[in-house]
């Protein structure tokens, strides 16, 4: 498999809050492809808005074969300065995904163009603790991303659906205690996710 470049870009679920450095999933695609450079530009806090501020300097500059987009926890969320309308959503997630298809990368892969992989945001833990989005809201933005990448005729990796097949097991685990952002558990289900879609997506 030929070396790649992949920049994995999105809010404080890539950049790895709360979590210890090789716990967050880009560490763990740099581990289990040891040849390629992996840039993790997840910034705590984000939301889409910010993530198109940001596409050139932190992505494209890059000129990845592969960007990962994980955004949606704080779009959705009410607190203040962090929510993005449903509407703005689709369209900031719309203008990422022309801008990034239509940038050129410097490998034999995907006709040369760089090749978006989207993740749903997941679910949280509904209580009183941290009361700014709820799963119901999140489900809303994860549907949104999906129809995105449908049309854009994209890779999808549905965190949130995957995530959510484990209500009724012990679901507070995969989150650290304010219920958003990913335990250890959360992310050891998240990245096999993320690595069956990369082997199938590279292999020759």
């Amino acid at each position: 498999m030929d070396p790649f470049t992949i920049v994995a870009f999105g809010d404080s679920l890539t950049y790895g809050y709360g979590v210890l450095d090789h716990v967050a999933f880009p560490a763990c695609i740099k581990k289990d492809f040891p040849k390629w450079r992996v840039i993790n530009k997840g910034v705590n806090g984000n939301t889409t808005r910010e993530a198109l501020e940001r596409l050139e300097k932190d992505v494209l500059v890059f000129r990845p074969q592969i960007v990962t987009i994980f955004f949606g926890s704080n779009d959705c969320s009410l607190l203040e300065g962090y929510y993005r309308p449903l509407i703005e959503y689709e369209k900031n997630l719309r203008s990422i995904t022309e801008l990034v298809l239509s940038f050129r990368q410097e490998k034999n892969f995907n006709n040369g163009m760089i090749l978006p992989i989207f993740i749903t945001p997941p679910p949280v833990v509904d209580t009183d603790f941290f009361p700014f989005t709820t799963s119901d809201r999140v489900e809303l933005y994860a549907e949104s991303m999906k129809k995105i990448a449908l049309e854009y005729n994209c890779p999808v990796i549905d965190f949130f659906s995957a995530l959510w097949a484990k209500k009724e097991e012990a679901f507070d685990d995969f989150f650290q205690y304010d219920g958003i952002h990913l335990s250890n558990a959360g992310y050891d289900l998240l990245y096999p996710m993320i690595r069956e879609k990369l082997e199938s997506l590279t292999k020759k």
